[in-house]
């Protein structure tokens, strides 16, 4: 075991589902790595996957503990009998060595010249047809397409409501009082000052206000520019306090205002600092609050929760190993069932839930037998004690196998969602592996009534 956990461990946990040893563990204090069951991810990844999803780079190599790529291999087929390594095995010591293998391979092909190119006369036109007869490469067989599924037939489960989902959500199109009307044209003319908050509360008002003309990033720049109003003016009045009125009329009053350009300046592109110096989009960019930010975000967080109506949102994956590894950390926490939102519309709750898409690169030797697209998943549907339980299983029996001895890619996932109201029934939608629910509250409605 070449690879270790440094001190400056932020334990975020990101490194854990990763390993397809089940080698990593929360330790005292940090994050630690049994060392005989870390293989260095050899017959599952060209790369060290714990390396790769680290947002600090700790996990870095042991010095004093360096393993050849025969012992970890003899390990991981210890580890995992039932798995066949010995066909396109993965391991960071092979990186480029496919394209410098089909070279002999082709060589090898070759075909032997025949007998009438003894004769003199016959060689040099022997020898000139020869790389004409020489079989080309055979190229890899291409991924298998994702085969179309027919439509499969509604499911319904205890508890559902005798209307589709179309005709009951359009009872309850509107979300919190932010997303229509004076509240929506409030929170727009606002946002040179509500850009100040903490990332977190921009993010929640721009989900409740549903509008392109508010946006996290936008509000964010438009409060930096008015900093540079507001931050002078608040020197001229500290000047006013400690010198007098009269400083206001006199040139030493520029020093004052100068210094408060100066701090919105620094405070601007510190705020920036990822957009500048990162070179990450507006949209995947967080942006901190201003100086007056935090304070103004303990007092719009409560009206938020209130008023803006969405009670869970997105989750946002640990940041580190960027772009494709962004992306692939929103898909690890799709299988985990951990990505959905719920809003509260009044008489109803919304759940949206994103379900498994894309295969992982488990880098087994089936690998690229498998297509790319994950096939549906199927689902069952529970009022239990408060909560809604979503239990989802890919059915795939080719797939189950795979994903039942690799890390980080389970075969199912069951989530509890907490409802603060109570429930009365629910219906909903399945499609392009979207689950929507929406759920009646127990408040007099007419759905209410006639399901009861």
């Amino acid at each position: 075991m070449a690879t270790m956990i440094a001190a400056d461990c932020i334990n975020c946990g990101a490194c854990e589902p990763e390993c397809p040893n089940n080698a990593i563990s929360q330790g005292d204090p940090i994050f630690k790595i049994d060392p005989l069951l870390c293989t260095e991810c050899v017959g599952f990844h060209d790369y060290e996957a714990c390396a790769a999803v680290c947002p600090v780079d700790v996990c870095i190599t042991d010095p004093n503990n360096i393993e050849t790529e025969e012992v970890l291999l003899a390990r991981v087929k210890q580890l995992h009998p039932e798995t066949d390594f010995s066909q396109n095995l993965q391991s960071r010591f092979r990186k480029g060595e496919g394209a410098a293998a089909a070279k002999p391979a082709a060589s090898e092909a070759k075909p032997a010249a025949p007998a009438a190119a003894a004769a003199p006369a016959a060689a040099p036109l022997a020898k000139a047809a020869a790389p004409v007869a020489r079989p080309a490469v055979q190229a890899a067989a291409p991924k298998p397409a994702p085969v179309k599924a027919p439509p499969r037939p509604k499911k319904t489960f205890p508890n559902e409501l005798p209307g589709s989902f179309e005709e009951v959500s359009t009872q309850y199109q509107s979300g919190g009082s932010l997303s229509h009307g004076l509240g929506k044209a409030i929170v727009i003319l606002a946002q040179p000052i509500l850009g100040a908050l903490p990332h977190n509360v921009k993010k929640r008002l721009e989900l409740a206000v549903a509008s392109p003309l508010f946006t996290s990033a936008g509000s964010t720049a438009a409060n930096i520019l008015h900093n540079f109003v507001l931050y002078p003016l608040i020197c001229m009045v500290v000047a006013t306090m400690v010198k007098g009125p009269q400083i206001i009329f006199s040139n030493a009053i520029n020093s004052w205002v100068l210094i408060g350009i100066l701090v919105a300046v620094v405070e601007g592109l510190w705020r920036m600092r990822k957009g500048i110096f990162g070179v990450k989009p507006a949209d995947e960019i967080e942006f901190p609050a201003s100086v007056y930010g935090a304070p103004l975000g303990g007092i719009v967080a409560p009206l938020v929760a209130k008023y803006g109506g969405l009670l869970r949102d997105l989750p946002i994956p640990v940041d580190g190993f960027y772009s494709k590894g962004f992306v692939d950390k929103l898909e690890r926490e799709r299988r985990y069932g951990n990505v959905y939102t719920l809003e509260d519309r009044g008489g109803a709750f919304l759940l949206k839930m994103e379900f498994p898409r894309w295969m992982p690169d488990i880098g087994v030797a089936k690998k690229p037998q498998l297509p790319e697209e994950l096939p549906d998943y199927d689902y069952d549907l529970a009022l239990q004690d408060g909560q809604l339980i979503v239990k989802a299983k890919c059915t795939d029996e080719q797939v189950r196998k795979i994903s039942s001895s690799v890390g980080a890619f389970p075969p199912e996932f069951t989530t509890a969602i907490p409802l603060r109201d109570r429930v009365i029934g629910f219906a909903h939608h399945f499609g392009n592996k979207l689950l929507q629910v929406i759920l009646l509250k127990d408040k007099g409605s007419h759905w209410g009534r006639s399901y009861r």
